[in-house]
């Protein structure tokens, strides 16, 4: 027979002409081959050699732990034990030292085997499916794990540095991602000697998926850049421009991912900061003049209409300002009970003032927090004194 399923018979003498013929018949019927072998020694090899589904064995002269030994070697795979007679003290050892089932030698009804058989039979091929599809799972866990390392390494290259100064402008964020991979994405860059502009994104989702998006939008900027340097278009000095290309694009896709964010335009020589807004909440606080406030504005998210329109606004900047900006991971960590509560923590928090990010996360207790119920992002923008 060929097969790839084996039981395994180990003993030092023969079975009885009927014990050995039932046990046959269902194996058969089963497409089990049977292998006979006698001493530990065959038997340990032959298990090495076939893997068995079954083994049944006589007790073996040789070794009084036989049955332990040859347990132990094949579990979780079941093993019947045979025996000459049924004193309660042979059955009671041989379950304890791993047997599935016991029968006495000779079997006067075979159909007690057969019944058996096919029950341990189903038991080693559900042991044997489990395997198997916790072999896949361990395959698949694997994989994941290495796609994902290659998204980190990929997202984390295209972040900027945590601190930079651009056209005397401090740039200073962090990412606390709830995942392996996060969805929020920060990113600033120089336009020109006065003009520099940066954004904060929430992509929808956790994980590679919103992780991917983020780099596609990392190449939407770039690429709008280069146009702007190659004198082929001016999107990028207006912030709802940028805006309505990313939605276009990003709906051209047909990922079913939409973000919200915020993307700001400062203007050094003119003192100004132009904004435009695509659904990101909470809006990012202003400090300067000795208070703090939200700045105005709505607009929709990127990435759901066609004929979205996105909000667009200018404010004049003091000398001395910090803009505070959070992705909407910031409120599932407070513990204010409504909306409101949450958004004047975090105002008089900024209002308070912080000598950095750190600081300011220690004031809000994100330091605390081992795992993030969402991606938690944070920028400050401040002009360099």
């Amino acid at each position: 027979m060929n097969s790839d399923r084996y039981c395994l018979l180990v003993s030092d003498s023969p079975l009885d002409t009927v014990s050995h013929e039932a046990l046959k018949s269902v194996l058969t019927k089963e497409s089990v081959e049977l292998v006979e072998v006698s001493g530990s020694v065959a038997a340990l090899e032959a298990v090495d050699e076939l893997a068995p589904d079954i083994v049944f064995t006589t007790p073996l002269e040789e070794d009084e732990s036989w049955l332990a030994t040859i347990s132990d070697k094949v579990k979780p795979n079941p093993v019947v034990a045979f025996a000459s007679d049924s004193n309660n003290g042979r059955v009671i050892k041989a379950l304890r030292q791993g047997a599935s089932d016991f029968f006495v030698l000779p079997i006067d009804e075979p159909e007690y085997l057969v019944r058996s058989v096919l029950r341990q039979l189903n038991k080693a091929k559900v042991i044997a499916d489990s395997q198997y599809f916790r072999d896949e799972l361990e395959q698949s866990l694997a994989l994941l794990q290495e796609d994902q390392q290659a998204g980190r390494h990929v997202q984390q290259k295209m972040l900027p540095p945590n601190e930079v100064v651009i056209n005397d402008y401090r740039f200073e964020y962090r990412i606390k991602p709830s995942l392996f991979l996060s969805g929020d994405f920060i990113d600033f860059f120089k336009i020109s000697e006065s003009l520099s502009m940066f954004y904060l994104a929430d992509i929808s989702g956790h994980g590679a998926s919103s992780a991917f998006v983020t780099v596609l939008l990392k190449n939407m900027t770039n690429r709008l850049l280069r146009n702007y340097n190659r004198g082929s278009s001016f999107h990028i000095l207006s912030p709802t421009d940028v805006l309505s290309r990313i939605n276009t694009e990003l709906l051209d896709t047909g990922l079913g991912k939409h973000l919200t964010i915020f993307v700001g335009l400062l203007d050094r020589i003119e003192n100004t900061l132009q904004y435009g807004v695509g659904g990101h909440f909470p809006m990012p606080i202003l400090q300067q003049s000795g208070k703090a406030e939200f700045l105005a504005g709505s607009g929709m998210p990127v990435g759901l209409f066609d004929d979205a329109q996105f909000d667009g606004r200018i404010v004049e900047l003091e000398e001395e300002f910090c803009l505070t900006l959070f992705s909407d991971g910031i409120l599932e960590i407070l513990d204010q009970p409504d909306l409101k509560a949450k958004e004047n923590v975090l105002l008089e928090t900024a209002a308070r003032g912080y000598d950095d990010l750190q600081d300011l996360a220690k004031a809000l207790g994100v330091d605390q927090i081992e795992e993030a119920p969402d991606d938690i992002a944070a920028l400050c923008v401040s002009r360099v004194v």
